[in-house]
């Protein structure tokens, strides 16, 4: 994967950057831990961090990308108008439930707002802002990927 590559997808990019993150620092804590025997405390919540956000920069690639997976048994038996049906109801299911995460994301970032982890003194809502704002694009990236579909099929 070369450089200009991973400038035109940032999300793919960003994630990679926390999934490094995430790798060294939990070779820092097995390191220190077992090694100088003498625990992070501050790791496990600096890791747990860094794996939600990872988590959801990279679902927002794998959708920018269309590249989800599928059950290919389904593409080799349907026709292509009908598969687009089929994977438009899932599309619409997909959007519910991404509407409900948005909701309950900003009502849990409201509710976390005075609270700070333990170790580092991050706020958590800032933790969980990821939640509402990635389902944010998700949604819009959902929404353009099952327009592409349906026109491609009757196209």
């Amino acid at each position: 994967m070369n450089l200009r590559r991973l400038l035109r997808e940032p999300d793919l990019l960003i994630a990679m950057i926390f999934l490094l993150g995430f790798f060294i620092i939990c070779s820092l804590q097995v390191l220190v831990r077992f090694v100088l025997t003498v625990p992070l405390s501050w790791t496990e919540e600096l890791v747990a961090a860094l794996v939600i956000w990872m988590t959801f920069f990279g679902v927002i690639a794998v959708e920018r990308k269309r590249s989800q997976i599928r059950v290919e048994l389904l593409e080799d038996l349907l026709p292509p108008k009908a598969l687009a049906l089929l994977y438009t109801v899932f599309d619409i299911a997909i959007l519910a439930c991404l509407v409900a995460i948005v909701m309950g994301g900003w009502h849990t970032i409201a509710e976390t707002g005075y609270q700070r982890t333990p170790a580092l003194g991050i706020p958590i809502n800032w933790l969980v802002a990821i939640v509402p704002l990635a389902s944010i694009v998700l949604f819009g990236l959902v929404v353009r990927n099952t327009w592409l579909r349906l026109r491609e099929a009757w196209s």
